[in-house]
């Protein structure tokens, strides 16, 4: 059962659901790339990437930044063909003893040998190259971090020669160099003024070393750079040939956003070649756009990326794919023949091993909204009425995982979203819980109606809420503590610009105001912004000092800190984390109990985003199977 599902049905619904959640970017693609291809020969390869990069970042957010800019140096030397991930030979030096890539550490090649080495053991060899290793693997470094998500054409072989240290310094931009220079570089490549400045904002994640931006500080002080920040970083790097290193944007430094770009408004770009964009009318206008409309900066960061992943890319019979990311095949013949004789046994097919992924990732895939989404579940009794075709994507993929090693009809996609939001919760810093399972899927959904007088609104003031999660059997406490999901996660503008125009919310912070107001410039805005501003994707107890500190976003949210009723749970919280998470943890408890089917009641779905009646196609393909949970009560597979 399990080996015909990740079969052509495995393919089949990756391929559907993806077509769902992503678009391609308009960008024409170079003949023999596809989106689609390894759709037969490896299906599960960028769900194998992907999963085993967010455990990577959960140890190590900086290796982020790293892979992304791994693929930016490999394209923009001769092509898109993976050479700079080859060591030196016997004829020389190769791409990486060039100074600009002397900083990579080792990690980071070390990321790429693993993953091909996944990949093989589940897809076989010469299969996937390592040029689209290194391609996916940036596209997910960006989305992992909070960046769009997006297709990539795949196809790329592997070069057969590296460039020399020379040739890569000479064709890598420089942090030193003005704009002139940098737009002329990326020219020659094909890359307009738009995506000159789209790709530059890679630069909102990872970090620099003093080296690279001391010319702007010693002798004297760039006139363009802003004197706090100035002084500020002469503490990290108070000499010219320190080897310190310091967050590439100030604002944001382990998020994917458009912030970098505030910051160069703000005089607060570190390289030369950043702040030079908003200096010059070239790419000034072009720096504001994208610091005020983050989608906008998103829509153009991904064409560019595209773009740049074609360039001088080998396909057809071009290069090889290597056994090695590290040495071309010529020098590999020893491991080169030990993987081909594994492929051979595997028939170069993705096997049923996938279940293996299944059992070690199932629940490991972080979603930063899911937990709020889950909340919304229990409060309206219907996941269906939240349209987020991305989260449906995943939590159907996740699905049919779980459906593979356990079998149909046996976890309710109601449970496998309380235990995703129960994991969302701890693999971002918080509280690990039990939740007692055994819920049943509904076999309705609310109307809109409904779904928006039962949920609290972010407008609202504290009486308002405190009566909604009564309602709900939850306590003032209850209250509080769940509140604080707002840890982590993202806001709209629309949901707090009421508390900035048309006059600024007396309870909140001027500075905090004034800041909010760069991201939101007008009440109708589509920008977004974090909303705890002290450790945004980490879950702890900052939320409540935020909101000590008159930056609490919503009105929902301050409104807490200025109630009587509330204001002595937000202190102890905002003092005592442990207090906080133990309360967080009863109020989920409870809350994940909220009007539960159990027993016979409702149906365990095929599909996630259909109720059975309707999806008696995709049912048959997942097979019957007489695994319903009958007991009427909650309690553990």
């Amino acid at each position: 059962m399990a080996s015909a599902f990740f079969g052509s049905s495995f393919s089949l619904l990756l391929l559907v659901l993806s077509s769902l959640a992503l678009a391609k970017a308009q960008v024409p693609i170079v003949p023999g790339l596809s989106y689609t291809f390894y759709d037969s020969s490896c299906p599960s390869l960028e769900f194998i990437i992907r999963d085993y990069l967010f455990d990577v970042f959960q140890n190590d957010t900086t290796q982020a930044a790293s892979l992304l800019r791994l693929h930016f140096h490999d394209c923009f030397v001769q092509g898109c063909d993976g050479s700079v991930l080859l060591d030196g030979s016997a004829s020389g030096p190769s791409e990486q003893a060039a100074p600009p890539n002397l900083t990579f550490r080792k990690e980071t090649f070390k990321i790429i040998n693993d993953l091909q080495a996944f990949i093989q053991d589940e897809c076989g060899s010469n299969v996937v190259s390592c040029a689209d290793i290194a391609a996916l693997a940036a596209r997910d470094s960006v989305f992992l971090s909070g960046g769009p998500d997006y297709f990539v054409p795949l196809g790329r072989r592997d070069s057969l020669n590296f460039a020399t240290p020379n040739d890569t310094l000479a064709n890598l931009p420089s942090p030193f160099a003005n704009t002139t220079t940098i737009l002329n570089d990326f020219a020659k490549k094909n890359l307009t003024t738009t995506d000159t400045v789209a790709l530059s904002g890679g630069h909102t994640i990872g970090i620099s070393h003093c080296a690279s931006f001391t010319n702007r500080l010693y002798p004297t002080q760039d006139s363009d750079m802003d004197q706090t920040f100035a002084d500020n970083l002469k503490l990290t790097c108070p000499t010219t040939n320190t080897t310190n290193t310091t967050n590439l944007d100030i604002c944001t430094p382990n998020t994917f956003d458009n912030k970098y770009f505030v910051d160069l408004m703000n005089r607060q770009g570190l390289l030369t070649s950043d702040q030079e964009l908003y200096n010059d009318t070239r790419t000034k206008d072009i720096v504001k756009s994208f610091a005020l409309n983050q989608s906008l900066f998103f829509e153009k960061f991904v064409q560019g990326m595209i773009k740049m992943g074609q360039l001088g890319v080998l396909t057809g019979s071009q290069g090889e794919i290597r056994a090695n990311c590290s040495v071309r095949n010529s020098d590999n013949l020893g491991l080169r023949s030990m993987v081909e004789k594994a492929g051979k046994l595997s028939d170069g097919k993705c096997p049923s091993a996938n279940s293996v992924w299944a059992v070690l990732h199932i629940l490991q895939f972080k979603l930063p909204k899911l937990d709020y989404y889950y909340q919304k579940d229990v409060m309206d009794q219907s996941y269906l009425t939240v349209q987020q075709v991305v989260l449906a994507r995943k939590m159907q993929l996740r699905t049919s995982l779980i459906q593979a090693q356990c079998g149909p009809k046996v976890v309710s996609c109601a449970d496998i979203t309380a235990l995703a939001a129960r994991d969302s919760v701890f693999l971002s810093g918080g509280p690990d819980y039990n939740i007692p399972l055994g819920r049943r899927d509904s076999p309705n959904f609310a109307s809109q109606n409904v779904t928006q007088t039962s949920l609290p609104s972010p407008l609202m003031n504290t009486t308002t809420i405190l009566n909604i999660f009564s309602q709900k059997n939850l306590t003032t406490a209850d209250t509080v503590a769940l509140s604080g999901g707002h840890t982590i996660g993202i806001g709209h503008c629309t949901s707090f610009a009421n508390r900035l125009y048309p006059t600024r919310d007396p309870n909140m912070d001027p500075s905090f105001a004034s800041n909010l107001k760069l991201i939101c410039p007008t009440t109708n805005t589509t920008n977004t912004t974090v909303l705890d501003i002290r450790s945004p994707n980490t879950f702890d107890n900052k939320y409540y000092v935020d909101l000590m500190n008159r930056q609490g976003f919503f009105t929902s949210d301050q409104g807490l800190y200025n109630d009587s009723r509330t204001k002595n749970i937000v202190t102890n919280f905002a003092v005592n984390r442990t207090l906080f998470f133990e309360k967080f943890v009863e109020g989920m408890l409870k809350m994940g109990q909220l009007g539960v089917l159990t027993g016979s009641q409702g149906e365990i779905r095929a599909n996630c985003s259909t109720k059975n009646s309707n999806d008696l196609g995709l049912w048959s393909v997942v097979g019957d199977g007489d695994g319903d949970q009958q007991e009427g009560k909650l309690s553990q597979y």
